[in-house]
């Protein structure tokens, strides 16, 4: 019997390109299977109860930011009409077992395909059922797009070594020459809280005590979840105010942190039922004033330590480190299995993690200009500037950031 087949795509997809026989053909793909591509931020209409059962039934944990919730409030938020969202979804005998999110955008007349909700997801992959091979499905997957979408060039960023995608990606596409390092705490070596505690030095038990009692001048020093509504909407635009204003201090550009639509995305987000993903809005107050704020997500037990922001006439105190003590301390009691310190890498969170994991960036050239684009700007260039963007001091960092933004 031929198992390379595609098979027609389900009736109740609209909008959608079937992969072509002629290229199936030549696809290891198994009896029954499907391969489609759904368009427009409605489609999760649709899918959502398939998302979330493929989310529950994935060959690897689903990240906050593969989460339906996740993709279901950016795109309510922040997808506009120059971009286009593309579902590429891969079916078995009529049930959902592949999901590739990704998102097509056009600047200065080159089109590109980037990871769904990117640079906002800070990591991205593929759902993927168990038992089924990802290359098969993404090998698939790029022929119908290579088909159907005329692009220029394919850029997925911050992908994980050990996720789904990195295997596929290792082998047919090319990296950027540029690594992070995405730290981690495994709260699982932790019994207790007590347990937790024996982990600091001498010296880190002598800078909390210190910060605290700074802290204290100001008043008794109060740590909690903010509960969900206008309180949250409050402390989340605090938390990106005082953030932003702390990078601007720096001369530094965050892409995520200037977007227009992040601050209404964020308060979505924070509304959405507690069914997968869990959005966690902490605060700690001196003398009954805000001085610190952590955003955090939370899906399959791993805390995502989106965002952490602090009062910024107060950075010489280091609230943030307080806060963030606080922060692993309710994790671990809340039954979390791992706290991620998510990239980009920074040396003060090595006081914290346990382990780091790569994040690798690919691009696959689809076009002349494509190529070009990759093998010198993306393979060449930015590296470099990047290397060098982050070498600088504040104040030159401060007279050069009309011209940084091209490395954010």
């Amino acid at each position: 019997m031929n198992t390379h087949k595609a098979i027609s795509v389900p009736l109740n997809l609209l909008h959608v390109h079937e992969l072509p026989r002629n290229a199936a053909s030549e696809l290891d793909l198994p009896a029954g299977a499907i391969v489609t591509i759904r368009r427009g931020a409605q489609s999760l209409d649709i899918l959502e109860q398939d998302w979330k059962a493929l989310a529950a039934d994935c060959a690897n944990p689903v990240s906050a930011f593969q989460s339906f919730e996740w993709t279901k409030a950016w795109c309510k938020s922040c997808a506009t009409n120059r971009m286009e969202v593309l579902l590429v979804l891969g079916y078995q005998s009529g049930r959902l077992v592949f999901i590739w999110p990704l998102m097509k955008t056009v600047h200065q007349g080159l089109s590109t395909l980037e990871w769904l909700t990117f640079p906002s997801g800070q990591y991205g992959d593929v759902l993927l059922a168990r038992g089924h091979d990802s290359s098969t499905w993404l090998q698939a997957a790029l022929a119908l797009l290579k088909a159907s979408e005329p692009v220029d060039l394919m850029r997925l960023r911050h992908v994980r070594q050990g996720s789904s995608f990195n295997t596929y990606a290792e082998q047919h596409m090319i990296k950027s020459d540029q690594a992070e390092r995405a730290p981690f705490m495994d709260l699982t070596r932790f019994a207790s809280v007590n347990d937790y505690e024996k982990r600091y030095t001498g010296e880190q038990r002598k800078r909390r005590k210190k910060i605290r009692k700074k802290l204290e001048e100001m008043g008794e020093v109060s740590f909690r979840t903010v509960p969900q509504g206008p309180e949250t909407d409050r402390a989340i635009a605090m938390a990106v105010a005082e953030k932003n204003e702390w990078l601007s201090a720096r001369g530094r550009i965050n892409r995520v942190m200037k977007c227009p639509c992040h601050l209404a995305f964020l308060k979505d987000l924070a509304r959405v039922s507690k069914s997968g993903l869990e959005v966690v809005v902490t605060e700690m107050t001196a003398g009954g004033a805000p001085v610190s704020w952590e955003i955090a997500f939370r899906q399959g037990g791993v805390h995502f330590a989106y965002l952490t922001s602090h009062v910024n006439a107060l950075t010489d105190l280091s609230p943030g480190r307080l806060h963030m003590h606080y922060s692993q301390v309710k994790a671990l009691q809340d039954g979390m299995t791992r706290f991620d310190l998510m990239v980009p890498y920074d040396l003060h969170k090595e006081s914290w993690a346990t382990g780091m994991v790569n994040t690798l960036d690919y691009y696959l050239p689809m076009s002349a200009r494509g190529r070009i684009l990759g093998e010198l700007y993306l393979g060449r260039v930015r590296p470099a500037l990047r290397k060098a963007y982050y070498a600088l001091s504040p104040s030159i960092l401060k007279v050069l950031s009309p011209l940084t933004k091209m490395v954010a």
